[in-house]
Protein backbone atom coordinates (compact mmCIF):
# COMPACT_ATOMS: atom_id res chain seq x y z
CA UNK A 1 0.00 0.00 0.00
CA UNK A 2 3.21 2.22 0.25
CA UNK A 3 2.80 5.35 -2.41
CA UNK A 4 -0.75 4.20 -3.22
CA UNK A 5 -2.29 7.17 -1.46
CA UNK A 6 -0.47 10.76 -1.59
CA UNK A 7 -1.11 14.04 -0.09
CA UNK A 8 -3.31 13.45 2.27
CA UNK A 9 -3.13 16.84 3.77
CA UNK A 10 -4.76 18.15 0.83
CA UNK A 11 -7.97 15.86 1.14
CA UNK A 12 -10.65 17.78 3.39
CA UNK A 13 -13.39 16.20 5.43
CA UNK A 14 -16.76 17.44 4.36
CA UNK A 15 -18.66 15.79 7.94
CA UNK A 16 -15.85 17.41 9.78
CA UNK A 17 -16.51 20.98 8.24
CA UNK A 18 -20.21 20.58 8.39
CA UNK A 19 -20.06 20.51 12.13
CA UNK A 20 -17.82 24.02 12.14
CA UNK A 21 -20.48 27.20 11.07
CA UNK A 22 -17.56 29.54 10.77
CA UNK A 23 -15.67 27.35 8.75
CA UNK A 24 -13.64 29.50 6.22
CA UNK A 25 -11.83 27.93 3.22
CA UNK A 26 -8.98 30.20 3.26
CA UNK A 27 -8.25 29.46 6.55
CA UNK A 28 -7.04 25.65 4.83
CA UNK A 29 -4.14 27.27 3.32
CA UNK A 30 -1.11 28.46 4.17
CA UNK A 31 -1.13 31.54 2.24
CA UNK A 32 -4.45 33.29 2.39
CA UNK A 33 -4.83 34.60 -1.74
CA UNK A 34 -7.45 34.27 -4.40
CA UNK A 35 -9.70 31.38 -4.14
CA UNK A 36 -11.19 29.62 -6.94
CA UNK A 37 -13.81 26.61 -7.12
CA UNK A 38 -13.52 24.23 -9.62
CA UNK A 39 -16.63 21.55 -9.64
CA UNK A 40 -16.02 18.02 -10.66
CA UNK A 41 -12.39 18.13 -10.80
CA UNK A 42 -12.28 14.39 -12.77
CA UNK A 43 -8.62 13.08 -12.61
CA UNK A 44 -7.32 16.29 -11.80
CA UNK A 45 -5.43 17.38 -14.97
CA UNK A 46 -7.24 20.88 -15.13
CA UNK A 47 -7.01 21.35 -11.27
CA UNK A 48 -3.53 20.50 -11.30
CA UNK A 49 -2.40 22.99 -14.39
CA UNK A 50 -3.74 25.90 -12.91
CA UNK A 51 -2.38 25.39 -9.76
CA UNK A 52 1.17 25.03 -11.23
CA UNK A 53 0.33 27.83 -13.41
CA UNK A 54 -1.18 30.21 -11.17
CA UNK A 55 0.71 29.93 -7.70
CA UNK A 56 -0.58 33.38 -6.65
CA UNK A 57 -4.19 31.75 -6.08
CA UNK A 58 -5.54 29.00 -4.78
CA UNK A 59 -7.81 26.38 -5.76
CA UNK A 60 -10.97 23.94 -4.39
CA UNK A 61 -12.16 21.35 -5.75
CA UNK A 62 -15.14 19.11 -5.47
CA UNK A 63 -15.46 15.33 -6.97
CA UNK A 64 -17.83 12.96 -5.62
CA UNK A 65 -15.98 9.59 -6.86
CA UNK A 66 -12.87 8.28 -4.53
CA UNK A 67 -11.37 6.76 -7.61
CA UNK A 68 -11.15 10.18 -9.20
CA UNK A 69 -9.95 12.03 -5.88
CA UNK A 70 -7.11 9.38 -5.39
CA UNK A 71 -5.50 10.03 -8.98
CA UNK A 72 -5.83 13.40 -8.60
CA UNK A 73 -3.97 13.63 -4.91
CA UNK A 74 -1.19 11.55 -6.62
CA UNK A 75 -1.31 13.98 -9.81
CA UNK A 76 -0.60 17.18 -7.54
CA UNK A 77 1.93 15.08 -5.21
CA UNK A 78 3.84 14.68 -8.41
CA UNK A 79 3.12 18.29 -9.22
CA UNK A 80 4.13 19.67 -5.97
CA UNK A 81 1.90 23.06 -5.91
CA UNK A 82 0.62 23.64 -2.35
CA UNK A 83 -1.92 25.61 -3.37
CA UNK A 84 -4.76 22.87 -3.83
CA UNK A 85 -7.74 21.58 -1.29
CA UNK A 86 -10.18 18.65 -2.52
CA UNK A 87 -12.77 17.36 -0.95
CA UNK A 88 -14.61 14.18 -1.72
CA UNK A 89 -17.99 15.59 -1.56
CA UNK A 90 -21.67 15.53 -3.97
CA UNK A 91 -21.56 19.34 -5.42
CA UNK A 92 -25.09 19.55 -4.68
CA UNK A 93 -24.37 19.42 -0.61
CA UNK A 94 -21.21 21.45 -1.08
CA UNK A 95 -22.97 24.25 -2.84
CA UNK A 96 -26.11 24.69 -0.82
CA UNK A 97 -25.17 23.17 2.94
CA UNK A 98 -21.55 23.57 3.25
CA UNK A 99 -19.36 26.73 1.54
CA UNK A 100 -19.74 30.11 3.27
CA UNK A 101 -21.19 32.97 1.75
CA UNK A 102 -18.67 35.00 -1.01
CA UNK A 103 -15.47 32.54 -0.34
CA UNK A 104 -14.76 32.17 -3.83
CA UNK A 105 -13.14 34.61 -6.91
CA UNK A 106 -14.52 32.70 -9.17
CA UNK A 107 -15.38 28.88 -10.16
CA UNK A 108 -15.22 26.78 -13.32
CA UNK A 109 -16.85 22.99 -14.41
CA UNK A 110 -15.93 21.22 -17.13
CA UNK A 111 -17.70 18.91 -19.11
CA UNK A 112 -20.30 17.74 -16.12
CA UNK A 113 -22.28 15.08 -16.60
CA UNK A 114 -25.68 16.35 -18.50
CA UNK A 115 -27.97 13.62 -16.95
CA UNK A 116 -30.03 13.91 -20.30
CA UNK A 117 -32.82 11.85 -19.35
CA UNK A 118 -36.25 13.82 -17.72
CA UNK A 119 -36.53 11.75 -14.99
CA UNK A 120 -32.73 12.77 -13.92
CA UNK A 121 -32.98 16.32 -14.00
CA UNK A 122 -33.23 16.87 -10.15
CA UNK A 123 -29.25 15.60 -10.26
CA UNK A 124 -28.54 17.97 -12.77
CA UNK A 125 -26.08 20.79 -11.61
CA UNK A 126 -27.25 23.66 -13.14
CA UNK A 127 -30.95 24.41 -11.86
CA UNK A 128 -31.60 28.35 -10.74
CA UNK A 129 -31.40 26.95 -6.95
CA UNK A 130 -28.01 25.23 -7.88
CA UNK A 131 -26.66 28.64 -9.57
CA UNK A 132 -28.15 30.96 -6.89
CA UNK A 133 -26.38 29.10 -4.57
CA UNK A 134 -23.38 29.71 -6.52
CA UNK A 135 -23.78 33.26 -6.69
CA UNK A 136 -24.04 33.16 -3.06
CA UNK A 137 -20.46 31.46 -2.12
CA UNK A 138 -18.57 33.76 -5.34
CA UNK A 139 -17.88 37.41 -4.54
CA UNK A 140 -19.92 39.77 -6.17
CA UNK A 141 -17.17 40.48 -9.46
CA UNK A 142 -16.66 36.15 -9.69
CA UNK A 143 -16.66 34.95 -12.66
CA UNK A 144 -18.16 31.44 -13.26
CA UNK A 145 -17.43 28.99 -16.54
CA UNK A 146 -19.09 26.08 -17.32
CA UNK A 147 -17.94 24.13 -20.47
CA UNK A 148 -19.90 20.99 -21.86
CA UNK A 149 -20.20 19.17 -25.58
CA UNK A 150 -24.07 18.31 -24.22
CA UNK A 151 -26.32 20.51 -26.19
CA UNK A 152 -29.24 19.72 -24.38
CA UNK A 153 -27.36 20.34 -21.13
CA UNK A 154 -26.41 23.72 -22.88
CA UNK A 155 -30.20 24.59 -23.73
CA UNK A 156 -30.88 23.60 -19.85
CA UNK A 157 -28.41 25.51 -18.81
CA UNK A 158 -29.37 28.81 -20.56
CA UNK A 159 -33.35 28.61 -19.65
CA UNK A 160 -32.34 27.92 -15.77
CA UNK A 161 -29.98 31.08 -15.16
CA UNK A 162 -32.87 33.61 -14.83
CA UNK A 163 -33.88 34.23 -11.29
CA UNK A 164 -30.38 32.86 -10.51
CA UNK A 165 -29.13 36.39 -10.00
CA UNK A 166 -26.17 35.21 -12.55
CA UNK A 167 -26.50 36.19 -16.14
CA UNK A 168 -24.97 33.82 -18.55
CA UNK A 169 -23.26 34.55 -22.15
CA UNK A 170 -22.76 31.99 -24.29
CA UNK A 171 -19.89 31.16 -26.73
CA UNK A 172 -19.13 28.51 -29.33
CA UNK A 173 -15.33 27.77 -29.29
CA UNK A 174 -13.14 24.29 -30.42
CA UNK A 175 -11.35 22.61 -28.05
CA UNK A 176 -9.26 24.24 -25.49
CA UNK A 177 -8.98 22.44 -22.07
CA UNK A 178 -7.26 19.19 -23.14
CA UNK A 179 -9.54 17.03 -20.35
CA UNK A 180 -10.36 13.67 -20.68
CA UNK A 181 -13.97 13.88 -22.07
CA UNK A 182 -12.34 16.83 -24.15
CA UNK A 183 -9.93 14.51 -25.75
CA UNK A 184 -12.96 11.80 -25.84
CA UNK A 185 -15.27 13.79 -27.71
CA UNK A 186 -12.78 15.42 -30.23
CA UNK A 187 -11.47 12.00 -30.95
CA UNK A 188 -15.01 10.79 -31.72
CA UNK A 189 -15.32 14.08 -34.02
CA UNK A 190 -17.13 16.71 -32.26
CA UNK A 191 -15.29 19.90 -33.33
CA UNK A 192 -16.57 22.36 -31.37
CA UNK A 193 -17.99 22.87 -27.29
CA UNK A 194 -19.94 25.69 -25.77
CA UNK A 195 -18.97 27.72 -23.04
CA UNK A 196 -21.27 29.25 -20.38
CA UNK A 197 -19.94 32.85 -18.70
CA UNK A 198 -21.55 34.00 -16.01
CA UNK A 199 -21.25 37.02 -14.10
CA UNK A 200 -23.32 38.23 -11.44
CA UNK A 201 -26.28 40.24 -11.89
CA UNK A 202 -28.53 40.51 -8.91
CA UNK A 203 -27.76 40.04 -5.34
CA UNK A 204 -27.79 36.31 -4.14
CA UNK A 205 -31.81 35.87 -2.87
CA UNK A 206 -30.65 32.13 -0.94
CA UNK A 207 -29.37 31.96 2.37
CA UNK A 208 -27.22 28.55 3.02
CA UNK A 209 -29.46 25.52 3.82
CA UNK A 210 -29.69 25.21 7.74
CA UNK A 211 -28.20 22.14 9.77
CA UNK A 212 -30.69 20.57 12.30
CA UNK A 213 -30.36 20.80 16.05
CA UNK A 214 -28.97 17.13 17.38
CA UNK A 215 -29.40 16.64 21.01
CA UNK A 216 -28.68 13.54 22.85
CA UNK A 217 -32.27 12.25 23.73
CA UNK A 218 -33.05 11.09 26.81
CA UNK A 219 -35.63 8.02 27.02
CA UNK A 220 -37.31 6.62 30.19
CA UNK A 221 -38.73 3.20 28.35
CA UNK A 222 -36.99 1.65 25.85
CA UNK A 223 -37.40 -2.01 24.33
CA UNK A 224 -35.63 -2.82 21.94
CA UNK A 225 -37.44 -6.73 21.23
CA UNK A 226 -40.85 -4.80 20.40
CA UNK A 227 -40.05 -1.64 18.97
CA UNK A 228 -41.46 -1.39 15.43
CA UNK A 229 -39.92 1.35 13.64
CA UNK A 230 -42.32 2.91 10.78
CA UNK A 231 -40.34 4.76 7.54
CA UNK A 232 -41.25 8.36 6.96
CA UNK A 233 -42.17 9.10 2.90
CA UNK A 234 -42.19 12.32 1.28
CA UNK A 235 -40.20 15.05 0.69
CA UNK A 236 -37.91 13.83 3.37
CA UNK A 237 -37.42 9.53 3.65
CA UNK A 238 -36.47 7.96 6.57
CA UNK A 239 -35.85 4.02 6.48
CA UNK A 240 -34.66 2.04 9.34
CA UNK A 241 -32.66 -1.27 7.78
CA UNK A 242 -30.96 -3.43 10.15
CA UNK A 243 -31.15 -3.66 13.65
CA UNK A 244 -28.64 -4.99 16.21
CA UNK A 245 -29.10 -5.26 20.31
CA UNK A 246 -26.25 -6.34 22.47
CA UNK A 247 -27.67 -7.26 26.09
CA UNK A 248 -24.78 -7.22 28.32
CA UNK A 249 -23.53 -3.96 27.41
CA UNK A 250 -27.39 -2.68 27.13
CA UNK A 251 -26.75 -0.63 23.61
CA UNK A 252 -29.22 -0.78 20.56
CA UNK A 253 -28.60 0.32 17.00
CA UNK A 254 -30.47 0.32 13.73
CA UNK A 255 -28.58 1.65 10.08
CA UNK A 256 -30.99 4.19 9.39
CA UNK A 257 -31.17 5.82 6.05
CA UNK A 258 -31.67 9.41 5.34
CA UNK A 259 -32.69 11.29 1.97
CA UNK A 260 -33.41 15.15 1.56
CA UNK A 261 -32.74 17.26 -1.23
CA UNK A 262 -30.28 15.62 -2.85
CA UNK A 263 -28.18 14.53 -0.06
CA UNK A 264 -28.86 10.85 0.51
CA UNK A 265 -27.32 9.36 4.24
CA UNK A 266 -26.55 5.94 6.00
CA UNK A 267 -25.23 6.08 9.21
CA UNK A 268 -26.00 4.16 12.77
CA UNK A 269 -28.13 5.55 15.30
CA UNK A 270 -27.57 4.03 18.86
CA UNK A 271 -29.83 4.09 21.93
CA UNK A 272 -27.45 3.05 25.27
CA UNK A 273 -28.69 2.31 28.68
CA UNK A 274 -27.85 4.64 31.40
CA UNK A 275 -28.53 5.78 35.09
CA UNK A 276 -31.38 8.40 33.90
CA UNK A 277 -33.26 5.95 31.27
CA UNK A 278 -31.76 5.55 27.42
CA UNK A 279 -29.72 7.58 25.65
CA UNK A 280 -30.31 8.18 21.92
CA UNK A 281 -28.31 9.69 19.51
CA UNK A 282 -25.96 9.05 16.07
CA UNK A 283 -23.82 6.41 16.71
CA UNK A 284 -20.13 8.28 17.76
CA UNK A 285 -17.35 7.69 15.27
CA UNK A 286 -19.96 7.65 12.72
CA UNK A 287 -20.45 10.12 9.71
CA UNK A 288 -23.38 12.10 8.63
CA UNK A 289 -24.45 15.35 8.36
CA UNK A 290 -26.30 17.41 11.42
CA UNK A 291 -29.40 17.85 8.99
CA UNK A 292 -33.28 17.93 9.66
CA UNK A 293 -33.23 14.82 7.97
CA UNK A 294 -31.34 13.19 10.63
CA UNK A 295 -33.20 15.00 13.23
CA UNK A 296 -36.63 13.25 11.87
CA UNK A 297 -35.42 10.05 12.37
CA UNK A 298 -33.96 10.38 15.81
CA UNK A 299 -37.63 11.78 16.71
CA UNK A 300 -39.23 8.63 14.53
CA UNK A 301 -37.24 6.22 17.17
CA UNK A 302 -38.63 8.47 20.10
CA UNK A 303 -42.09 8.39 19.19
CA UNK A 304 -42.11 4.62 18.60
CA UNK A 305 -40.80 4.39 22.46
CA UNK A 306 -42.97 6.63 23.93
CA UNK A 307 -45.94 4.70 21.92
CA UNK A 308 -44.55 1.43 23.95
CA UNK A 309 -44.53 3.19 27.40
CA UNK A 310 -47.69 4.37 26.61
CA UNK A 311 -48.89 0.79 25.98
CA UNK A 312 -46.64 -0.57 29.14
CA UNK A 313 -48.91 2.06 31.04
CA UNK A 314 -52.39 1.30 29.66
CA UNK A 315 -51.93 -2.44 30.24
CA UNK A 316 -49.91 -2.85 33.37
CA UNK A 317 -50.38 -6.77 33.02
CA UNK A 318 -48.32 -6.63 30.32
CA UNK A 319 -45.16 -5.60 32.12
CA UNK A 320 -45.82 -8.40 34.55
CA UNK A 321 -45.92 -10.76 32.08
CA UNK A 322 -42.51 -9.84 30.85
CA UNK A 323 -39.33 -12.31 32.40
Amino acid sequence: MQGKYKELHRLLQPRRLAANPNWDPAAEFAVRQPLFLEIGFGNGEYLARQAEARPHHNFLGLELHWGSVRRTLRRLAQGGADNVRVMQVDAHVAVRRLLPDSAFHGFVALFPCPWPKRSHERWRLFSTEFMAHLNRVCRADAPGLVVTDHEGLRDYALAQAPGSGLEVRLDTVPAAYNTKYERRWSGQGQALFYELHYKRAAEPQVTRLPEGTLNTLTLPHFDPDRLQLEPLTGDLTVDFRQQLFDRDRQIWMVLTVVVEDHLTQTFWIECQRAQAGWLLRPARGGGFYPTLGVDAALQQIRHAAQRLGETDVSHPEAQQAEP
